[in-house]
């Protein structure tokens, strides 16, 4: 989930230094920065912001006009305000800002807040039934095409269709779909995971959880707690000494996996084996 993110900072140093950090961050995405309040009233006008960093002591308009602002927007952008030495302007505690920062700018604290808008972000959409039918309700400064997807998928499994077989994923600052099928498996690395196709790697932000739950009923299998397999990829299964199986699956990724002994016997049962 990208963060669509506008710099407001009169100086051009302190919003490198932003974008830097913010680049180390991941799932932001700066699509603008204005060196005053006005240049940024001009660019809310025109995109649909998750998140302002905002340097609060601008000598070249209030605050006021910019407040006004986002009071008007139906789900208007999380704020995180910066300001010289903690002083903070008593007109930006009206912003309703997720965090207060002070310059210089410490890293590890722009990234809690950071993490804490993530987590504050409102849903992008809202699922509806009428009658028989399935109504999404996505707001036109709220569009992602990863929670598009979402919404549909969600849709179709709430209406018993077919459920959506494609995985969104970023990738170089944009969303690409991956077929099911072509999945191989994918491997937990912390709080999110890998998922290896035929060709590449690609790092998502999924837990190996979430991964399973959409998974379910298309030939996945949880064979370790790091590892979550396509069955239909797999081109052996080798016993090794010690009673320890090990699944080898296809692509230039070839992989020997292992299957944890409490996972065993139910894969055996799924294989017929």
């Amino acid at each position: 989930m990208v963060l669509r993110t506008l710099i407001i900072d009169p100086d051009s140093k302190e919003r490198l230094k932003l974008r830097e950090i913010l680049k180390k961050i991941g799932q932001i995405e700066v699509v603008g920065e204005a060196p005053s309040i006005k240049e940024a009233l001009q660019l809310i006008h025109f995109v649909p912001y998750d998140l302002l960093l905002l340097y609060t002591d601008l000598e070249d308009e209030s605050l006021s006009s910019l407040i006004k602002k986002l009071k008007r927007i139906n789900t208007p952008p999380m704020v995180i305000a910066l300001a010289d030495g903690g002083k903070i302007s008593p007109a930006a505690y009206e912003l309703d800002a997720i965090d207060f920062i002070s310059k210089p700018i410490d890293e590890e604290k722009l990234t809690k807040a950071i993490e804490k808008a993530k987590h504050l972000r409102p849903a992008p959409y809202t699922i509806k039934r009428k009658g028989a039918a399935t109504v999404i309700s996505i707001p036109s400064n709220a569009f992602d095409e990863v929670q598009l997807f979402e919404a549909i998928e969600r849709s179709w499994r709430e209406g018993r269709l077919p459920p959506f077989q494609k995985l969104p994923i970023e990738k170089s600052g944009k969303h690409i779909l991956i077929p099911f099928s072509e999945i191989i498996f994918a491997e937990a690395w912390g709080d999110y995971t890998y998922i290896y196709t035929a060709e590449e790697k690609i790092f998502t932000s999924y837990s190996l959880k979430k991964l399973e739950e959409r998974f379910k009923d298309s030939g996945f299998f949880r064979v370790h707690r790091k590892y979550l397999v396509n069955l239909n990829q797999v081109i052996e299964i080798a016993t090794m000494p010690g009673q320890n199986c090990y699944l080898r699956t296809k692509g230039k990724h070839k992989m020997e996996i292992p299957v944890s002994r409490r996972r065993l016997k139910q894969l055996k049962n799924i294989l017929g084996l």
